[in-house]
């Protein structure tokens, strides 16, 4: 991996790569001078708030379909439940192929089924044939992310890849609460579902322009058969304790955004827009502070200070409901899910192995959105069964347990202690 970062490097800073003061540190600033790294960030984004987008749209305007909390719950499920499935493979295929090439052609296909969602509203296509759209849109997402974790060294020098990895991070962080705010944008103003799946189909194409002008080399073929190569990105996530630790509260941070996602459209659908506006602020309001909670000595106290954080706002919503005073605790539990996120793959990656790194990824996004899938469907199930409110204090609390059990468990490493300069923002 390192040859390759080198090469990127040199065309970008004119056939040299950049010098490196002794013991300064990787800031935000050296990264983005990589317009490789630019791009590939731009692309993602775009294709990220985009997908989200539209898959909201897709429960909201199967909600005034239906009116029911089941299907809804079920319609946004599906727009998350292919990560799941497919993001391992994914990894594996980020393993082999250009970046550009691999973004490129998600976000062209992208666009045009989230071009087929947006007419099939306006002609009044039937609500399984809208899902079933969103679910085909979302497979065709997965290998984004794990592609752009494993371009990243390309596009960098080796000293900067630390910062590039924190910006990687934080950006897939944004855009994840972002896209559901783009949304929330649109409903705000008085759009139609239609014309919100129109705007994704227009991020998506103008995602599919930017990675065209990115420009990496494929990388080399990895030795290893597909399967072989999946299987190995999986050990590596059994075997070291360092790497499950913070996945799995990756995991129940994810469970906890996805359901508190449908149970915001179960409490108040007519204030959607203004709520998800709320969860977006809070998170872009925690950059100011993240760099210095993922750099922190203690990560693991840091990170049951932050979940306890989260599922006390996200509990405090259910119990008030949609008031004004709502809207500072989902800010609250905006902070909370990206501090936590990046907390957690910052522990991650000082934690894996280089060599696997891309195929950890690929099982991070797996595994995460696969919570996020699942939160979203228990939303709507268990709140069928015992109502918004019990429901939403249940699962808060099973969270903060099964947060405090996981970074409860094993030895904390020496490694783990030590505090990573490189997070400081440029």
């Amino acid at each position: 991996m390192t040859a390759p970062a080198v090469d990127a490097a040199a065309l970008e800073h004119g056939g040299v790569a950049a010098p490196e003061a002794a013991g300064e540190p990787a800031r935000f600033r050296g990264a983005l001078a990589s317009r490789s790294l630019r791009g590939l960030v731009v692309a993602h984004s775009l294709g990220t708030a985009a997908q989200l987008a539209l898959t909201l749209a897709v429960g909201l305007e199967v909600l005034s379909r239906t009116t029911s909390g089941i299907w809804v719950s079920i319609a946004v499920a599906l727009g998350f439940a292919p990560y799941a499935v497919f993001s391992g493979a994914a990894g594996a295929l980020a393993d082999r192929w250009s970046a550009p090439a691999v973004i490129g052609a998600t976000v062209a296909v992208r666009g045009a089924t989230s071009a087929a969602v947006t007419a099939g509203i306006v002609l009044d296509w039937s609500t399984p044939v809208l899902v079933l759209l969103a679910a085909v849109t979302a497979v065709c997402a997965t290998p984004s992310y794990p592609a752009t974790a494993a371009a990243t060294p390309q596009c960098v020098p080796a000293g900067q890849l630390p910062a590039a990895n924190a910006l990687v991070t934080a950006a897939e962080n944004v855009v994840w609460l972002a896209g559901p705010g783009l949304l929330g944008l649109l409903m705000l103003v008085g759009r139609s579902t239609a014309v919100a799946t129109g705007v994704s189909t227009l991020c998506f194409v103008l995602a599919t322009v930017v990675a065209a002008r990115v420009r990496l080399p494929r990388r080399a073929a990895h030795p290893a058969s597909w399967w072989r190569a999946m299987g190995e990105g999986l050990h590596a996530v059994y075997a070291d304790r360092a790497v499950r630790v913070p996945m799995t509260v990756a995991v129940i941070d994810n469970f906890l955004y996805g359901f508190l996602l449908v149970a915001m459209m179960l409490t108040a659908v007519a204030s959607f827009g203004l709520l998800n506006g709320a969860l977006t602020c809070g998170a872009l309001a925690a950059l100011t502070v993240v760099n210095r909670c993922a750099g922190h000595g203690r990560s693991r106290v840091v990170l049951m200070v932050v979940m306890t954080c989260l599922c006390g706002s996200v509990a405090a919503f259910a119990v008030v409901g949609a008031t004004a005073a709502t809207l500072s605790m989902l800010a609250v539990a905006g902070a909370g899910t990206m501090v936590a996120e990046v907390v957690a793959v910052t522990m991650l990656q000082r934690a894996a192995r280089p060599d696997v790194l891309a195929r950890v990824f690929g099982v991070f996004d797996q595994v995460n959105v696969g919570a996020i899938a699942l939160g979203s469907f228990a939303a709507g199930q268990l709140s069928a069964a015992v109502g918004v409110r019990p429901a939403t204090l249940a699962v808060c609390a099973l969270c903060l347990v099964a947060t405090a059990l996981t970074l409860g468990l094993g030895r904390r490493r020496r490694r783990e202690a030590q505090p990573i300069p490189s997070q400081q923002p440029g």
